[in-house]
């Protein structure tokens, strides 16, 4: 199969979950970052969803704030931004803890890192009268776009992929305890079985090629007339574009030196 195939095969599988999620609450929200695989998920909510409502967050030190408005700008809608002060991550990060410890999550910087993200932006949503959240989690590991995959090929990628797939229940069980704690059910198209089943069939030379990683996603999204700022975009991790990741390691510098 070419590449346009496997971009209609995408299509249609997510086409059909957001119809179906659509169908199951009156009002949901989408998290958007201005990366490829959010940005993607976010044009499909839009074309489906009812009443949608695009939820963005970051820190001071965000990165992702110009992206999230050029996608934003160039679908002609508005969005809720969240912003991540170290009073709010400080005042979650007990409740993040204690949510992460119940779930069997591990509980390293990163970790926190990301929960914290996902509570305080779940927290909002709550308030918004959002029942329902899609994010645009799979393709980092679906899709090769993580660093560690760009000296891999071939089967030696395909392998380690698969070998991976137990990240993604980490992240899916970590980001519904911080949805669950809202009453909000996450809805993750990427990470339905369907989707998982039929990304694991894209050869790897559509993964990763000519050192661009997650080479579909890239074409999906000019598919999706994306702009090329966002097609382009190269891969950053969320708890860094974010700036929590440096504002998780000044909570825990600040409580350990209280403590000395």
């Amino acid at each position: 199969m070419n590449l346009d195939t496997y971009i209609h095969q995408a299509d249609s599988i997510v086409s059909n979950h957001c119809k179906r999620y659509d169908a199951l609450f009156p009002r949901c929200g989408v998290l958007l970052s201005g990366g490829i695989d959010s940005s993607v998920i976010t044009s499909y909510v839009l074309q489906y969803f009812r009443n949608p409502l695009i939820l963005s967050m970051g820190t001071d030190l965000t990165k992702d704030k110009a992206y999230v408005d050029i996608v934003t700008a160039n679908f002609k809608t508005s969005y809720e931004w969240v912003n991540l002060s170290e009073e709010d991550i400080t005042e979650s990060l007990p409740i993040v803890t204690d949510l992460l410890i119940k779930n069997e999550v591990e509980q390293s910087e990163m970790q926190k890192a990301l929960a914290v993200g996902y509570f305080l932006i779940f927290k909002r949503a709550k308030l918004l009268g959002i029942r329902g959240v899609v994010t645009g989690q799979g393709p980092d590991i679906l899709f090769a776009g993580y660093h560690k995959y760009a000296s891999m090929s071939g089967t030696v990628l395909e392998n380690e992929i698969k070998k991976d797939l137990i990240l993604l229940e980490t992240d899916k069980r970590r980001d519904s305890a911080m949805a669950s704690h809202f009453d909000i059910t996450l809805l993750n198209p990427y990470l339905e079985e369907d989707f998982v089943t039929f990304a694991l069939t894209v050869p790897s030379e559509l993964k990763r090629r000519d050192g661009i990683e997650k080479y579909v996603m890239r074409k999906w999204g000019e598919s999706r007339e994306l702009p090329q700022e966002i097609v382009n975009r190269p891969k950053k991790a969320f708890q860094y574009s974010t700036g929590l990741q440096k504002k998780i390691k000044r909570c825990f510098a600040s409580r350990s030196s209280h403590l000395a």
